[in-house]
């Protein structure tokens, strides 16, 4: 059969990389009249793609509202092809809910604009995620192009292939050839150079094609539309027996499936994409790290969004308040435009970097503000109260009972501050410091509480229909014992001045160097590894969170080491211990480090620098009475540039196998070597990304390291059974020309990075949970400790009578079903709620609501009904969940 190519014209815009946003949007801008115009004189150019993300043609319209016409009329003639994502994110930094919610906006601007490109284009992201397959299935998408982190072994030959998620899920993917979507940009009438670029590609096309069918893109990243393009065209019919059209995605993949129809031939890829180091930069080998900073705000705002106002909005709105759905969107859209793989993945310049602190900024502020409303109406607030806080309420956002430590501040009223000019304000005197105080629940019994600290100072209560009203009053920072916390719910406590502070027995037990529960023990010796004891297990863990620190003369993209590297332990340097809380509740351990480093790289960049800076370190771990796992925030005061700082944990388990989350999905990863002389372009990397933990097991038992934005561990391989948590890389550079560990050049355009240097004050929390090995078999305790760790309690008081002091909304057993989204409908038409069962096992779970549920269905991701669904009793829904699915169900109430 003859060949057809399928040429297609577009443009990668990436929205900010070597120039920040407005800069590159200033060039969109003139780029898409451009295009206009060339679409109206050029009857032969047929169409042109704009990136397969909408958040181009929304910046261009905010630009030129006055355009939209112009846009929805090219789209519903097929000459301009937009969407189908927001915008094109990196797959492993963003929540499997970020994915969700990219695509659901992708789609509803694009149906305003006439609809949205039905294609899986995902072509220049760093590696792919497991499930992506079913999260395109999930918005009736069946294709997919891809480019990094696939193609150059044995085996991955072909160009077309099943991509089949882990849940069974498949869809239709073509794998971009080496050159990628860069690969065939004319640019000249010129006959021969034409000849020249077209045959440096279609040779591996024709090799590599499954069917008749070839697809060659036309553009490349900020490319302009190619003008020559029907000229080219029209020259390569007249020197090849083959046909040429100016021609579309959607057009190539459907061409692709009437030859591919069976199915058969096809070989299946399955699950994540990681390598194809031989095929083009995978640039896999540091982008997890690049800027840590960034990693750590991205996911503190997704859980924000996720696990905190979407639910209280939808528990607000079920008692009659107006949705405040449009601003939580607003704040997805700025997070979701920091997810944008050049950004979230730290690779641009300085300035691009500085515009997201401030979105994500943007985003706690709405955050506050939609919180506050919420619990305002399900908690009602009297603004004209502002004297002592009377009652504490306690918000568990996890779909189970639980019982947990809380911190939060309680104050007491001692005077009135005069704002302004007021003189006609008389302030009584200063009130007494508070003597004491009880706290007890709804039943009279007393809620034990330890104070962190104390403090004069001053308290605000805000008004909608006045000024603020401040005040001096004496502040508690306090943990609290809030026991069997209903889920998705509260429970209030009451606040009681007493004549004495109470006294209660310690349930941790402590030491100088020690900490203790019914669960663990904890350690510290001398050199500063941490013992931990797992009781239950009877396991010891040797060497828990001391910290490693080397060399990188790489750049944002890729980890580098320098020829004569210099290693250095914590254990080798100066530490003190510090036991910085003894109970009652809980217990906590200081260990600061001292470590005299290289304070930056050679000015060769041959080795590290003979001249030697302190670099601090402090780790506070912290056991309380409900333990299961030792939390532990370190922070580093960072004044060392050109290195990697990785904390280290010995575990004891010999095994080159580990469990890492990743969106919707546990996957199992095997860790091993390469002979690096095998790789011209870029080294294996040695790293790899997780989102909330990984696991490793043997036969006896299991360890698992949870975090909180910190995505890049190593299972060192020369250590066996070393875990390694990346907490800072820093780099100079985004792009470095004679790197070590990328020998085929430069992966981006030359630019100076200092703020990726990471000087510096950092916090980071992460836990480490022993356990059975049954526990990584089973997977239901290690999936509730994570979710105890990432997704904490939320505290909020109040100065005025209360009413409902104990409500849950909805629960969801087994725990081992994860709550993945409680949201108002897009369409505000009934209750989203989101399940995903990330492990191998089918999970039979039922959905208990605590108000009556009307009716129940069945449904897409993208909130498109499947099937009505029987609800029991009028509370329980039953349902079955095979491995590594994810459920949508839509609930009216």
């Amino acid at each position: 059969m003859k060949p057809t190519y399928h040429i297609v014209s577009h443009s990668h815009w990436d929205r900010e990389w070597y120039f920040p946003f407005d800069r590159f949007r200033a060039m969109l801008v003139d780029m898409i009249e451009d295009l206009f115009e060339l679409l109206e004189k050029d009857p032969e150019f047929k169409s042109y793609t704009l990136d397969g993300q909408m958040a181009a043609v929304m910046d261009f319209l905010e630009t030129r509202p006055d355009r939209v016409e112009t846009i929805r009329r090219l789209v519903e003639e097929k000459r301009l092809f937009i969407g189908p994502w927001y915008i094109l994110n990196d797959e492993f930094l963003s929540s499997g809910e970020s994915h969700i919610r990219n695509l659901s906006l992708g789609f509803r601007l694009g149906k305003r604009l006439g609809g949205v490109m039905r294609v899986g284009y995902i072509p220049d992201q760093f590696g792919h995620i497991a499930q992506m397959p079913q999260i395109l299935h999930g918005f009736g998408i069946d294709t997919a192009l891809i480019y990094r982190g696939f193609g150059g072994e044995p085996g991955q030959e072909p160009s077309e292939y099943w991509w089949v998620s882990p849940d069974g899920t498949r869809v239709l993917m073509h794998h971009l050839p080496r050159d990628g979507y860069s690969a065939g940009y004319f640019g000249t009438q010129d006959g021969k150079v034409i000849l020249q670029k077209f045959e440096r590609t279609r040779t591996e096309l024709d090799a590599r094609a499954t069917t008749s069918q070839r697809l060659f893109f036309n553009g490349g990243d900020h490319h302009w539309p190619d003008e020559n393009v029907t000229t080219a065209i029209r020259h390569l019919r007249a020197q090849y027996e083959a046909e040429f059209h100016h021609s579309n995605f959607p057009d190539f993949l459907d061409a692709v499936k009437k030859e591919t129809a069976s199915g058969d031939k096809l070989t299946r890829l399955e699950g994540e994409t990681r390598f194809g180091y031989r095929h083009a930069f995978a640039v896999l080998g540091g982008v997890f790290s690049s800027r840590i900073y960034i990693k750590q705000l991205n996911a503190e705002c997704e859980t924000l969004l996720e696990r905190y106002l979407e639910p209280l909005n939808v528990l607000a709105v079920t008692t009659g308040m107006r949705s405040r759905t449009p601003q939580i969107e607003q704040a997805w859209k700025y997070v979701l435009q920091n997810q944008d793989h050049d950004a979230i993945c730290g690779t641009s310049v300085d300035a691009v970097h500085r515009e997201m602190v401030v979105r994500y900024s943007k985003v706690q502020q709405i955050g506050e503000h939609v919180k506050t409303e919420c619990l305002a109406r399900l908690l009602p607030y009297n603004e004209q109260e502002y004297r002592d806080d009377r009652f504490v309420f306690v918000f568990n956002p996890s779909p189970f009972t639980r019982s947990e430590m809380v911190e939060t501040e309680i104050e007491f009223f001692l005077q009135d501050i005069v704002v302004g000019l007021n003189p006609e304000v008389i302030v009584d005197d200063k009130r007494p410091p508070v003597k004491g105080f009880t706290i007890l629940d709804a039943r009279g019994n007393e809620v034990p509480y330890q104070i962190l600290k104390r403090q004069e100072d001053f308290g605000v209560t805000y008004s909608k229909h006045d000024y603020p009203h401040q005040t001096l009053v004496d502040r508690f920072s306090v943990i609290l014992s809030a026991d069997t916390l209903p889920a998705v719910g509260w429970k209030g406590l009451n606040i009681v001045k007493t004549e004495e502070m109470p006294r209660y027995p310690s349930e941790v037990r402590t030491g100088s160097d020690f900490m203790e529960n019914d669960f663990l023990k904890i350690k510290v010796m001398k050199d500063g590894r941490a013992q931990l004891i797992d009781k239950a297990t009877g396991a010891i863990y040797d060497g828990i969170n001391f910290f490693e620190d080397s060399g990188d003369v790489g750049d944002e993209y890729n980890y580098s080491y320098p020829e004569r590297d210099e290693w250095i332990l914590s254990d080798q340097h100066r530490v003190h211990v510090t036991l910085e809380e003894n109970g009652p509740l809980r217990g906590a351990l200081r260990i600061d480090h001292w470590m005299m480093v290289p304070v930056s790289a050679s000015q060769d960049e041959k080795s590290r620098s003979t001249e030697k800076g302190e670099l601090k370190i402090s780790s506070v771990l912290i056991l309380t009475r409900f333990s299961k796992r030792v939390d532990i925030r370190t922070t580093v005061h960072n004044t060392i540039r050109d290195h990697r700082l990785r904390a280290l944990f010995d575990t004891g388990i010999k095994t080159n196998e580990s469990f890492a989350d990743t969106p919707f999905a546990v996957v199992k990863r095997k860790h091993q070597s390469y002979d690096t002389t095998q790789f011209s372009i870029e080294h294996p990397a040695m790293v790899a990304p997780m989102k909330r933990f990984v696991t490793v097991r043997d036969e006896q038992k299991s360890f698992t390291l949870m975090v909180k934005g910190l995505p890049e561990y190593e299972l060192k391989l020369d250590q066996p059974g070393v875990l390694a948590l990346t907490l800072l890389r820093c780099v100079g550079k985004l792009s470095g020309r004679d790197l070590i560990t990328r020998p085929g050049g430069a992966a981006g355009w030359w630019n100076e990075t200092p703020d990726a240097q990471c000087l510096g004050t950092h916090a980071f929390e992460y836990s480490v949970f022993p356990g059975s090995a049954q526990d990584a078999s089973d997977w239901s305790s290690i999936l509730k400790e994570v979710e105890l760790f990432t997704v904490p309690p939320l505290a909020v008081n109040r100065k005025n009578d209360q009413s409902a002091l104990e409500q849950g909304f909805i629960s969801i057993t087994p725990d081992s079903l994860t709550l993945s989204a409680l949201k108002v409908a897009d369409e505000e038409k009934g209750i989203v709620v989101r399940l995903s069962n990330p492990v191998d096992r089918t999970v039979e779970g039922i959905v208990h609501f605590e108000p009556k549920v009307k009716e129940a269905f069945r449904a897409k991701m993208n909130e498109e009904k499947i099937e009505a669904i029987v609800v029991s009793n009028g509370y329980d829904i039953h349902v079955t969940v095979k491995p590594y699915e994810v459920v949508t169900l839509l609930i009216s109430i």
